[in-house]
């Protein structure tokens, strides 16, 4: 029986102590609630009496950002003309689209100043609707009298927001005549801003990044480059053997076997073929002196390697003064067949009759002597040794 009652005691005792621990904790969770709810409300008031002090705060005392005078500068640009008497403005973009961040140049120009006082725009007031002035310069010119002409004021542009931007010029301020008169560019402008292209940019981050291997040349890869630098300069050979031989007046191929023609005697054989065409009989006296010197000239090219047909008669004989085998016979010969040919060729003279046949016995003449004073000093050399 004892032992019934102490048990019942025990059980009661235990209900009694969890029934206070439930009603506690209810009493935290409650008490939590509370506050909650307490401080939602007050942020809710505080919301609501800041919206308020906001709706009362009058127009005047509002702040006014670069962008509200901005928009006020533009309505008010759109109304405004762009000449006041000879006083005219425009304004241009050196490119009128970019990518975000890069920059170009905005030309406001003023003409036809008079010496009149002019207000150009601020960075502050050219920095409106996502284009940003970073820099302005001015250059001014002068009329006669020292006084300003015209201005243009070359501004510095960029912007960092993609699309088509419209770009706005504040009002130009004139001083005349004691007046303030505003004017304003009519110039509709728009800059373009794109974005950067993606795809180029992880092309170029791949590239950075690739753990690039240079493969070596393989011994066919540098056969084949051999072989293209040996056909080039073959054809940069080839190329300057054919100038040069067309220069001299020589065949491409010289067969082989075939013996060369002494200069003087090739010489003398063109002289006679010359002399049996009659051409001064026929009235071809220019032609006629022309193929005198020419075969001339080309014996000393032959003979001694003198390019006489691509100079003066004062530079050929200077050059054939220079020679081992000249003579002053053979000089004298030289210079007075060229200067009479000079005669006819350019100063149309027209020499008697004997006087052409003189001309074809300088000629021949000349040949022959130099011809002879090659073979005696030729003599003299193979005695010498």
């Amino acid at each position: 029986m004892v032992n019934s009652r102490l048990k019942y005691l025990i059980l009661c005792t235990l209900l009694a102590v969890a029934g206070t621990g439930q009603a506690q904790d209810k009493g935290l969770v409650d008490s939590r609630v509370t506050l909650d709810s307490k401080d939602l409300q007050d942020s809710k008031q505080n919301d609501k009496r800041q919206a308020d002090s906001r709706r009362a705060l009058p127009p005047a005392a509002k702040p006014a950002g670069v962008g509200n005078a901005a928009a006020d500068t533009a309505a008010a640009a759109v109304q405004l003309p762009s000449r006041h008497g000879n006083t005219t403005v425009s304004a241009a973009l050196d490119a009128d689209s970019i990518t975000i961040g890069d920059q170009t140049t905005l030309r406001i120009t003023v003409k036809g100043i008079g010496g009149k006082g002019i207000g150009l725009p601020t960075l502050q007031e050219l920095t409106r609707g996502g284009i940003e002035a970073l820099e302005s310069r001015n250059d001014t010119t002068l009329d006669a009298a020292g006084k300003v002409e015209s201005i243009e004021q070359q501004v510095t542009v960029t912007s960092f927001d993609a699309g088509r931007l419209p770009v706005g010029v504040a009002p130009i301020r004139i001083a005349d005549g004691g007046q303030a008169v505003l004017i304003a560019p009519s110039d509709s402008l728009t800059l373009t801003v794109a974005y950067v292209a993606e795809a180029d940019t992880v092309e170029c981050k791949t590239m950075a990044d690739a753990d690039y291997i240079k493969e070596p040349l393989t011994f066919w890869e540098v056969t084949r480059w051999a072989v293209y630098a040996i056909v080039l300069a073959a054809v940069v050979w080839a190329v300057i053997v054919i100038l040069k031989r067309r220069k001299e007046h020589k065949p491409l191929i010289a067969l082989p076997g075939a013996k060369p023609v002494p200069a003087d005697r090739k010489a003398l054989s063109e002289l006679e073929t010359l002399r049996r065409k009659e051409l001064w009989q026929k009235g071809r006296i220019k032609k006629y002196y022309t193929d005198i010197t020419d075969i001339v000239r080309r014996f000393l090219r032959n003979m001694y390697g003198i390019s006489a047909a691509e100079m003066t008669t004062r530079q050929t004989l200077k050059a054939f003064h220079g020679i081992e085998d000249w003579s002053e016979e053979s000089e004298s010969l030289l210079r007075q067949l060229l200067q009479k040919a000079d005669m006819v060729k350019f100063a149309k003279s027209q020499p008697e009759a004997y006087e052409h046949d003189q001309a074809m016995q300088f000629a021949t003449d000349f040949v022959r002597k130099v011809a002879e004073t090659h073979k005696l000093n030729n003599a003299e050399k193979e005695e010498g040794k």
